[in-house]
Formats: C-alpha cells, structure tokens, sequence
C-alpha cells in the first residue's frame, strides 16, 4: 500500500520546507491509518532529513523515485523508506532502507538482536539491516510482479545518530553474517549511502512501484525450498517481528538452559498459516549452526501429523540430505519413550495441539505418557500450538496442560504476547480470509460481508462441478485436492470398488484417500481421490475444493453442529461418543483446518443446501 511516493527532487525539497510530515500523514488518513503517534512522527522529521541531504549529491538524477511508510500486504510492517527506478543497464531496481535514531547500541544476547535505547525504551531490538533484509525477502518471496519480472531489490540500514565507535557492536558480520547482503551506514557514512543506492538505481521508473502495489500476492514457488538453507543456518527465513522474536527467545534460551543447567519451556501460539513451521526451522538451524562457530545443539523437530514430518523429508531429500541425518532431525512422538534425561539441548513440538499422551499403534505402552516423555527428554521444549485446531479426543496438550507439565520439571515457562504469531504467510487472501471463515464457523461474527482480494473463494452448488474447477487447477497447480469432513464411511479402505461418496443423485461419486506411505498431496495418482482433516492437517496446498457434510446445517438463522453424522468409520476422532459440546468445538475446528490449508483459492460445496445460502450471502 503506498502511503507517500515522489520524485527524489520533490522529497528533498519537501523535506527543506519541512513540509515531509504533512504529507506523510496526508497519505496515511487516505489509506486508513492512526495518525496520533508522537514518535513515529518525531522520526520522520527526525531521520527523513539526513537521507535527504545525504542524496543530495550532483551526481545523483533527481528524477529517481521515493516511497516512504510502504505498506507490505503479507505483514502488518511499514517500510520506513523505498528507492527505486532503473539502474545503468535499464533493470528495473528497488533499494529498501530501515532508519534508526539510535545513537547508543551495546551488545544484545538475542542473535539478530541489539541493545538499544529506541522508541520503545531500552531493551533487545531487532538488527535493522535484519529488518531491511527481511522486507526485502518478503518482496522477493510473495509479489507476483517482482517475481515475473525479475526486478532486482537490495537493502541497508542507515543509523544517521550513531557513532563510528559502536561499529564493532552492529557491524560484525561473524554475529550478523546478514551484513553481507544489506550493510549498515553509521553516522558518518552518508557518502557510503549515496554510492549505495546510485549502484542501483540512477534513473527513473515511477510506475514501478504502482506496478507492484497492484500486483497478486504470490508466494514464490522457490520458497520452500529456502527451508533448506534455514537448517543449514542461514538466518533470513523469518518474515515478521514475531517470527524473528520467536526464533531468538528459542536460540538464546536454549542457550542459556544449558549454561546454567536450567530447563526452559517455550510456548508460541500461531495459527493456521501464521508461519510456525518456518519458526521452528530456522530455530533449528541456527541452533545446529552457530554462527560464532561453537559447537552445534542437540536439537530435533517433531510433530505428532504424519503429513508434515513426510513433506518436509521430501525437500531435504531432494537436497541432499542423507536419510540417516533426516530421522535424527525430524521424529515421532513415540521416539521419546525410550529416551533418556537430557538426551536433547531442545525438542521443538509443531502442531502441539495434536499432541497424545498415548496412542494406539505407536508401540508404547499405555501407562507411558509421551507428553511427559517430552519433558523428561529435553532441557527445552518448545511447543507451538493452536487450541482452535484440536479436531479429535488424543489431541490432548492445552496451554494449561503445558504450564502443569513445566511445574513438575520446575522448567521456567517463557509464554508472550510477542511470541504469539498473527501474520497469515499460507493463504493469499491474508487476514480477511482467515477471518471471513472464523465468522462463517461461529467463532465470532465480526465479518458479516466478504469480497475476495487475491485470493479465489468460490461456492459451488454441485460437487461434480467444483471437482471439475479442481482438476483444471492441477495442470498448472499440482497440490490442488478436494477435501471432506469425516462424514462418509470409509468403505473403500476395505473393498477399493466401493464409492465412499454417492451425492448428485449418483453423478457424483468418489473414494477417500488411500493410507499409503506416500502423502496424499503429493501422491499425483490420488488427484481423483478424497482428502480428510487426518491427511491434510499441517500442510499447505494450491486449491482445496471443500465439501462440507451435513455435520453442520444451518437453521433458523444459526449454525448447528450435528455430531450424529460424522461417519461410523471414524475411530480416531471421538466425535460421536463426545458430550455435544466437546463434539461441536471438534466439527467447528476440523472444517476449519480445511476450509484454510489452500495458498491460491478454495473452492466449498456444502451438503445442506441452507448451509450454501449462508455462506453465499457473506459475498453479495
């Protein structure tokens, strides 16, 4: 979202007449935003000044363009400044800078962190070239027009208060190895700014930035494969503030816990596509790579979601990764009940709100709790967790039940609100689709009206053809499935020439999933098949074509949760022996985790015609 764009000419003499305040919070009032905070208006007035005069240089074209306050649609983050247009061989090129008005730094224990005394006091702030580096992935990694257009973007941070002597503290590249990518300017340094930003951009190209303002929002088919580099201890992985605050409470308190022989526990709250896998990776690599070069942590990463601990084997395999060192990174819960005390430095718990204290079929004994296993195990547990996706009777682990467990082991528990993940990174359709669905469940009812903005929602009043929209997306989208809630018996699982669904009259006919070693949504000879909340929790697809079963029905102006319908094939749930509203919560949360595993679109068929109309007068 552009708030404030120019010329470089008329941002210098706006920022000479004192003018650059007035039109700043002139582009914030028409684009919606609070305009009554004092500091952010003090640093505008403040730092503006000093960019101004340091690319007020006679070599510099004046016709090159700024942005200032650029909003990113994928975060709730503003970058402080943009430079952009056209560099000597006419690319098209971006230069993003983070200001600071720091002018005393000391060392922080946080990596990618810095003692500071900024706005919000004195304490750990985030490393600003970190932060310019982070926008400048988040361009790279979600903008359709950059990506098909290969526009180059580079970043720095520049510290226009700040001493030469403290360059040992935010310059050191051993401790911020990001510096190699997006440099720091000091005090002193405004030429070494200028030479920066004319390497890239020389010349003009307003219509740039208007380009990717309008542009898809389009997670970058590469990107997942960034998960590599971030276990081999690349640290720009993270894509906000709670993300980089979150990775750096897990790297230094597991640090620390081992120092002084302490346990830590961990609790980070995020939901479906908040981005806490990419967390845990990154934490993880950072902790198997130090970047001072100490020796590396015993960490390991489980979940208790067959589907994810799959996927992710499936990227480091076709990165090399031997399969030895994939079991030791990435493990069943049931691992942990023949471990000993201390046997890991951190157990990282992903989809904590799945967690069993026992389950059949794992080969451990009923009285082993694998919860307090866990515990026992690590010096650091570290749990990530979403109480809004429990969808069966073993998924046992609370927050409450987590602080219990901490108590036993006298573990100091480290729960924030900075440590609680809001950000939508998955789906495309950001906040405002993730909130359409919560209102359409009944978690709320905040959102009486919705209309689709990058992001491809559909309701369709025959299976038959929202199947036919789904199989079109393959071509071009391979991890496009349909998806049902568990109300049709798995017959097929038994005899393979029995139709588990038979809707439209017969028209419609189709077969769950089959339980193969394979993940469905990577399995391309089960496009034609069925997925269920027990197959796809945890895991992100193209297009998802969700049909809802007659679970949920919708009469006399509300939604009613029908437990009676959940199939009789379903063993694992525990829905239909559940009291109705431990069974409600477990529908409402199932259809949830479906109707938001999808980056691209969701396409939603529903079996109670009333349900359909509902959910079709959210978009008139």
């Amino acid at each position: 979202m552009i708030i404030y764009e120019s010329s470089l000419d008329k941002f210098i003499k706006n920022c000479n007449k004192t003018q650059i305040v007035e039109e700043i919070q002139k582009g914030l009032i028409l684009s919606g935003f609070n305009i009554n905070n004092q500091k952010e208006i003090d640093s505008w007035n403040e730092s503006l000044p000093f960019v101004a005069r340091a690319l007020d240089h006679e070599d510099m074209s004046k016709d090159i363009n700024v942005a200032i306050e650029y909003k990113l649609d994928v975060t709730s983050n503003r970058i402080d400044l943009l430079i952009y247009g056209k560099d000597f061989n006419d690319e098209d090129n971006l230069v993003v800078v983070e200001l600071k008005q720091w002018s005393n730094v000391k060392n922080s224990n946080k990596p990618n962190f810095v003692y500071a005394f900024g706005g919000a006091g004195p304490r750990d702030y985030l490393h600003p070239s970190y932060q310019a580096y982070r926008y400048e992935n988040i361009l790279n990694g979600f903008n359709e027009y950059i990506q098909d257009n290969n526009v180059n973007i580079n970043s720095c941070s520049f510290l226009h208060n700040l001493d030469n002597i403290y360059v040992s503290v935010v310059d050191n590249k051993t401790l911020f190895p990001f510096l190699e990518k997006s440099p720091i300017f000091l005090k002193d340094d405004a030429e070494k700014l200028y030479e920066f930003v004319k390497k890239y951009v020389n010349k003009g190209n307003r219509k740039l930035l208007y380009e990717i303002d309008n542009a898809k929002i389009r997670p970058s088919k590469n990107f997942a494969s960034l998960m590599f580099k971030a276990l081999k201890g690349e640290p720009i992985f993270t894509l906000d503030d709670e993300q980089a605050t979150s990775v750096s409470t897990i790297v230094s308190e597991t640090l620390w816990a081992i120092e002084h022989n302490r346990r830590a526990t961990i609790i980070i709250k995020g939901g479906p596509g908040t981005g806490k896998s990419v967390v845990a990776i990154n934490a993880m690599g950072q902790l198997l790579n130090p970047s001072d070069g100490s020796a590396p942590c015993n960490v390991c990463y489980c979940t208790p979601n067959f589907t994810p601990r799959a996927l992710f084997s499936n990227i480091l395999t076709n990165n090399d990764y031997k399969k030895s060192a994939i079991d030791n990174l990435f493990k069943k819960m049931a691992t942990f009940s023949r471990s000993s005390e201390f046997d890991f430095d951190c157990i990282i718990v992903d989809e904590a709100h799945r967690a069993f204290t026992w389950k059949f079929r794992h080969g451990v004994k009923k009285d082993v709790d694998m919860i307090d296993k866990i515990f026992y195990a690590s010096r650091v547990n570290v749990f990530f967790i979403d109480e809004d996706q429990m969808v069966t009777k073993d998924d046992y682990l609370t927050i409450d039940r987590i602080r219990e467990y901490a108590k036993k082991y006298k573990s100091e528990i480290f729960e924030a609100e900075e440590l609680h993940l809001t950000s939508q990174f998955r789906c495309t359709g950001g906040k405002n689709y993730i909130s359409f669905i919560n209102s359409f469940l009944g978690y709320n009812n905040m959102i009486k009206r919705y209309k689709p903005k990058n992001y491809e929602f559909r309701i369709f009043d025959s299976p038959s053809e929202m199947y036919e929209a789904i199989k079109e997306k393959q071509n071009d989208y391979p991890k496009s499935r349909l998806l049902a809630g568990y109300t049709h018996d798995w017959e097929s699982k038994k005899d393979d020439s029995v139709f588990d669904f038979d809707l439209e009259d017969g028209k419609f006919k189709m077969k769950w999933n089959k339980d193969t070693e394979i993940p469905y949504i990577l399995d391309e000879e089960q496009n034609d098949r069925i997925g269920s909340i027990h197959t796809i929790q945890g895991v992100d697809m193209d297009f998802a074509g969700v049909i809802i079963g007659k679970d949920i029905i919708y009469r006399n102006g509300r939604i009613i949760f029908d437990p009676t319908k959940n199939a009789k094939t379903d063993k694992a749930s525990g829905i239909s022996k559940a009291d109705i509203v431990t069974a409600s919560k477990m529908i409402r949360n199932t259809y949830k985790v479906l109707l938001t595993r999808a980056i691209y679109g969701t396409y939603v068929y529903c079996e109670d015609e009333e349900l359909n109309k509902y959910l079709k007068s959210f978009l008139k």
